[in-house]
């Protein structure tokens, strides 16, 4: 079984912060052998639910188009072996969406804020496109405790400041107990985790869901687009890392009780906890 790809929560990482950190432009998009499972649930999903994973305002027609471009350019520099399938979808975002595993978030400046302008978003966690959809940047946010109070200030003021040659990337990560890449919500006050999660079983009934988000701004439209890629492991998956089980154990540990809240980690913290304990002292 093999590791997770990403461990945001290494040295026992938790709570909501910026978290931004400048990569090289080679390193911008992640492909691999999940390519082709995750492009057909994607054809899936436009299929079977189009408006709970895409939306796209008239006015983002042409930062798509500049997307597109882009995308088209990096794949061919950095990714030559990669053979996407070039689609005949009328939206640029779309096509786009299809040549990667990605998911994709336009943010158009207007007024001096950036506003979700269109996305195609297949892997939401636990969150509403429809609902977040033409909102500001803070509204988009507006349940993430503490982030309008601590960050969010620092988020805007990236937005305005971030240059046009520079990607970013930050990681957010939680616990889930299914390990579907589609995990639409309304509302995360709605998650209801299952009663039946035991220590003894906690390893085989939860998933680590990690979120990798690059963010860059668009050279010629300025507005900034944001892939979010997601990557879902067994928790059995660190069962035999006396290091990963300690720090996700301290970082679960860490999170404030209404962070706990808003990752549904409340609700299966003490099997969480308790398979974690398990397995650090049968390493230790």
């Amino acid at each position: 079984m093999r590791l997770p790809v990403h461990t945001p929560y290494k040295h026992g990482e938790g709570g909501v912060k910026v978290g931004l950190e400048p990569i090289a432009v080679s390193n911008w998009l992640e492909i691999d052998d999940l390519f082709e499972s995750e492009i057909v649930q994607k054809k899936g999903l436009y299929e079977s639910h189009h408006d709970e994973v895409y939306q796209e305002a008239p006015e983002s027609t042409e930062s798509q188009s500049e997307l597109l471009i882009i995308l088209k350019s990096h794949l061919e520099q950095y990714h030559p072996d990669h053979k996407p399938n070039y689609n005949n979808e009328p939206s640029p975002l779309k096509n786009a969406s299809l040549m990667i595993q990605e998911d994709l978030v336009l943010m158009l400046p207007k007024d001096d804020e950036y506003y979700l302008g269109a996305a195609s978003l297949c892997a939401p966690s636990n969150w509403s496109l429809k609902e977040k959809f033409n909102k500001p940047l803070i509204k988009v946010h507006e349940f993430v405790p503490s982030y309008a109070e601590k960050i969010g200030s620092k988020v805007n003021n990236f937005f305005s400041n971030l240059p046009k040659e520079r990607i970013f990337q930050r990681f957010n990560w939680s616990i889930y107990e299914d390990s579907a890449l589609f995990q639409p919500a309304k509302s995360k006050s709605h998650i209801e985790r299952s009663k039946s999660i035991t220590k003894e079983n906690a390893g085989s009934s939860l998933f680590i869901r990690v979120e990798r988000q690059t963010i860059r701004r668009l050279p010629s439209t300025l507005s900034i687009a944001f892939t979010i890629r997601v990557h879902v492991n067994p928790l059995s998956s660190i069962k035999n890392n006396l290091s990963l089980l300690t720090d996700l154990h301290q970082a679960v540990e860490s999170l404030s009780d209404e962070m706990k809240r808003y990752k549904s980690i409340d609700q299966i913290e003490s099997p969480l906890k308790g398979w974690l304990r398990q397995g650090m002292n049968n390493l230790s």
